[in-house]
C-alpha cells in the first residue's frame, strides 16, 4: 500500500528552496539573514521546512554548513506578490556580495509533480491539501514516469552527459540534437571557493527531475530499529554515496543531504534525514535506480520488511516519502549571491 497526493483540481504551485552557507559558529550577520529569511518565509508560505545539512560520513575539505528552507506556496500568485513586495526586495537587494544566500525557486502545475509515502501522512507540499489517496500501485520500476503520466511527452533531456556521449556516435548526436553538458564531479561541500557577487539563472534545460526523498523514524519499536539499523541502513547510505561520489554516470546535476528538524530556528530533536538531488531528466533517475546493486537491495529489503509476510507488516512506524518534479525551461528562477562554486545548479550559467 502506498499513499498519493489527491489533487481535487490542478494547481500552479512554488517549491521554492531558500539556503545559507556558513561555517561552523554562525556570525551575528549570518543570524540575523537566517532568521530575516525565516520571518519572510513564514509569513507568506503555506509550509515551510527547516533543513541542516549533514555529510553522511563523506569526506568534506570545508567546514561548511547549511540553513536550508524548503518553503511552499499551493497558490503561485500568491509567491510572485510575496516575491515583488518592498520587503523582499530589499532582502534580496542588501545582501553583501559574499553572502552565502541563495534561492532555488519551481513553478510547476501539479500535474508534473509526484508525491508518495509508505504511510498515511502529509508531508511537503501535501500538507497544503486535504487528504491523500490509498493505491497499490507500487513495486515496480518505472512506477513514478507512470504516475505522472503523458502521452505526448517522454520528459528527455536535451542534452546527455559526457560520460554517456563517449558510447554515442556523432551520427546519432546529430540526428537527435543531443548536446553534451559535463556535469562537475563535487558540490558546495567539496570547494573552498566563493563565487563573489550574484548569479542569476534562468531557462534551464528542460525536463530536468528534482528529487526530494526523506525518511523519519518517530517513537518507533526497538525491534523495528534494530531492522532498519542492521537491514536498510547500510544499503541507504551506499546509495547516498553513490549519487553524491558518481554524478557524471548518474547524471547527477545536483546533491545535498539532510537532517530536518521542526520549522523553527530553535535546537530541536532531529525529525528526519532528507536527500535533495536535481536530475538531468526522469530518465537518468530511473536508470541509477536500476544499475546500482545497493539501491536495488534497498528497495528489495524495505518490501521484505513492510510488504506481505514481512515482519513490520501492518505494524511498522517507519515513515518514507518522495517528492518528484519534471521541470520545463521556463519554470525554474534562481540566484546565488556569493556562494561555493558548485552550489546547487548554479553552473548551469556557462552553458549554452
Amino acid at each position: 500500500m502506498v499513499f498519493l497526493a489527491d489533487w481535487e483540481k490542478e494547481h500552479l504551485f512554488v517549491y521554492g528552496i531558500f539556503g545559507v552557507q556558513h561555517k561552523e559558529g554562525q556570525t551575528e550577520n549570518t543570524t540575523a539573514i537566517v532568521e530575516s529569511l525565516h520571518s519572510l518565509l513564514t509569513s507568506s508560505a503555506g509550509q515551510v521546512d527547516l533543513l541542516t545539512n549533514e555529510s553522511h560520513g563523506l569526506a568534506t575539505e570545508t567546514e561548511l554548513h547549511t540553513t536550508t528552507f524548503v518553503a511552499y506556496w499551493l497558490d503561485a500568485t500568491v509567491y510572485q506578490a510575496w516575491a515583488s513586495s518592498g520587503e523582499v526586495q530589499h532582502f534580496w537587494n542588501t545582501l553583501y556580495d559574499d553572502a552565502g544566500v541563495w534561492r532555488e525557486v519551481m513553478t510547476i502545475p501539479t500535474s508534473r509533480y509526484m508525491f508518495a509515502a509508505n504511510q498515511n501522512f502529509r508531508w511537503g507540499l501535501t500538507c497544503l491539501i486535504d487528504k491523500l489517496r490509498a493505491s497499490n500501485d507500487e513495486g515496480y520500476w518505472g512506477v513514478y514516469r507512470h504516475r505522472i503520466g503523458s502521452k505526448d511527452d517522454t520528459f528527455t533531456s536535451p542534452y546527455i552527459t559526457a560520460a554517456k556521449a563517449k558510447r554515442t556516435t556523432d551520427d546519432i548526436k546529430k540526428a537527435s540534437g543531443l548536446r553534451v553538458l559535463d556535469i562537475p564531479a563535487e558540490g558546495p561541500k567539496s570547494s573552498s571557493k566563493v563565487r563573489l557577487g550574484r548569479v542569476r539563472l534562468k531557462n534551464i534545460p528542460d525536463n530536468i527531475c528534482f528529487v526530494r526523498e526523506g525518511q523519519r523514524q518517530p517513537n518507533i519499536a526497538k525491534e523495528e530499529l534494530g531492522l532498519w539499523l542492521e537491514k536498510v541502513a547500510p544499503h541507504a547510505r551506499s546509495w547516498i554515496e553513490h549519487l553524491d561520489l558518481h554524478r557524471e554516470k548518474n547524471g547527477v546535476l545536483s546533491f545535498s543531504t539532510h537532517v530536518g528538524q521542526e520549522s523553527k530556528l530553535t535546537d530541536s530533536e532531529a525529525a528526519e534525514t532528507d536527500q535533495l538531488a536535481y536530475f538531468l531528466d526522469l530518465a537518468h533517475f530511473e536508470a541509477s535506480g536500476r544499475a546500482f546493486k545497493g539501491h536495488v537491495q534497498l528497495r528489495k529489503t524495505v518490501m521484505e520488511m513492510y510488504g506481505p509476510g514481512g515482519p513490520m507488516e501492518g505494524i511498522g512506524k517507519a515513515e518514507l516519502y518522495v517528492e518528484l518534479l519534471i521541470l520545463k525551461s521556463d519554470e525554474f528562477d534562481a540566484e546565488y549571491v556569493g556562494c561555493l562554486e558548485g552550489t546547487g545548479l548554479m553552473y548551469l550559467k556557462n552553458i549554452e
